[in-house]
């Protein structure tokens, strides 16, 4: 199998959610697809806790040990339907009094793909597991385009070099 040593731009990519709790209730605004339109300004960030142990006397470090890590990232919209704004919030986006506050959580797919020459590694498809929106901002600027921004948590996340069909 060949890696994927391709360069890519933002206009390579496309954001779809899926298997998301209950993901039929979104149907209507992302379709069967999942693919979220109008995206930009992707970013996912992994963050690793490095624990340090240092003896007495020495200035550079005995040990260094892995701790917790946290999955976190952020994605705007040119695009405002209430979707992502449901996704946060589940049933409370549309009704004061609902049945139990249930988060809805979702996995996000990025698939990056370059149009490459048959027989080249084809793309890479980044997916983030488990993933929660925590926070949802809207801006209308005076003199720009309007967009909603929305960060997330996950659990995990993987990443896939796919080779194109030959």
């Amino acid at each position: 199998m060949a890696f994927n040593t391709s360069t890519f731009f933002g206009t390579d990519g496309s954001l779809s959610l899926g298997d998301v709790d209950g993901f039929e209730k979104y149907t209507n605004y992302f379709g069967e697809s999942g693919a979220v339109g109008r995206v930009t300004n992707i970013s996912i960030s992994v963050v690793t806790e490095v624990k340090t142990f240092h003896e007495l006397g020495s200035r550079a470090p005995r040990e260094l040990r892995a701790g917790n890590f946290s999955i976190s990232g952020s994605v705007e919209r040119a695009y405002i339907n209430g979707a992502m704004l449901k996704m946060m919030l589940g049933d409370y986006a549309e009704k004061e009094e609902a049945a139990g506050f249930k988060i809805p959580t979702f996995n996000m797919k990025m698939i990056l793909d370059n149009l490459k020459p048959p027989g080249d590694p084809g793309n890479s498809v980044l997916t983030v597991y488990g993933a929660i929106f925590d926070s949802w901002a809207f801006r209308m600027p005076e003199d720009d385009f309007v967009l909603e921004r929305l960060t997330f948590q996950a659990k995990r996340v993987s990443i896939t070099d796919v080779e194109s069909p030959t």
